[in-house]
Order: C-alpha cells, then sequence, then structure tokens
C-alpha cells in the first residue's frame, strides 16, 4: 500500500470486520490500486482499458459502467450489505473520495482470478477521478 488512500481505506474498512465479529463471514475492503490518470480527463481511452491500467492487464475481462457515477457508494453500499447491518460504504467513499477526489466514472470490473483464490465472492469497482484511477475490490468469504 503506496498511496495514503489505501491505508485510509484499511483503516474505515476496519469497521466491517468488527461489525461481523462472531459471525461465519470474513468481508474485506481494500483500495487494491491507486494509479495516476496520465491522459487528464476526460480520459480518451475507454473504460476497460482504464481497469486494465489498475489491474494486471490480462485479467479484466469486462467492465460494466454504474450511471450515475456519482452514485457508486449506493453500489458498494447493496454490495457490503449482504454481510453487514450497517456497512460503512459511505465512510470508505468519503475516504477515497478525501483523498483522490470525486469520482466521475465509476463501473465494476469483473476479473478473472488466478486459481486457488479462496475469496468466495468478489466484486471490484474502477474509480475514475480527475487524477487517479483506483481499484476497489470487496471480499466475503465464508
Amino acid at each position: 500500500m503506496s498511496h495514503p488512500a489505501q491505508r485510509e481505506v484499511a483503516a474505515v474498512a476496519a469497521s466491517v470486520a468488527e461489525q461481523l465479529s462472531g459471525t461465519d463471514h470474513a468481508v474485506d475492503v481494500m483500495l487494491t490500486a491507486v494509479v495516476p490518470l496520465e491522459e487528464g480527463f476526460p480520459p480518451r481511452s475507454p473504460l476497460l482499458q482504464l481497469a486494465r491500467t489498475a489491474a494486471h492487464p490480462d485479467t479484466v475481462t469486462t467492465v460494466r459502467p454504474l450511471k450515475p457515477p456519482h452514485r457508486w457508494p449506493t453500489h458498494l453500499h447493496r454490495t457490503l450489505e449482504s454481510a453487514a447491518a450497517n456497512p460503512p460504504a459511505l465512510s470508505v467513499a468519503a475516504t477515497v473520495e478525501g483523498h483522490l477526489g470525486p469520482v466521475r466514472m465509476a463501473a465494476e470490473a469483473v476479473i478473472r482470478q488466478s486459481e486457488g483464490c479462496s475469496s468466495t465472492w468478489r466484486k471490484d469497482f474502477v474509480l475514475v477521478t480527475a487524477t487517479h484511477i483506483a481499484l476497489l475490490t470487496v471480499t466475503i468469504d465464508d
């Protein structure tokens, strides 16, 4: 974790684990990548290419844009609701945007996992601000 936003998101997301203590789920929310948006905003590259910039290029198979992009915290909240009664999705979103700026483009990405990956369920969000591309990953393990 080299970007301050990654450390802050990890700290905020720790409250998800606290909410689930004593249950049969392990939830992890990580800002797995933060990459400068070198081509400026709006980017000329398609969203799939931006996602591949943040993740390993061969692993991103598709993206599904989230529109309007400012509603991405709602999608994150719905994702976390399956594991926590009151997930801190808004806190995670505020932390991301506090460090990287408002999300101007958002998508769910389908990322092919390597064999032996223990996650039971995973969702990846590609978030594009005026200056960065970020990959926010939610995993829920039984």
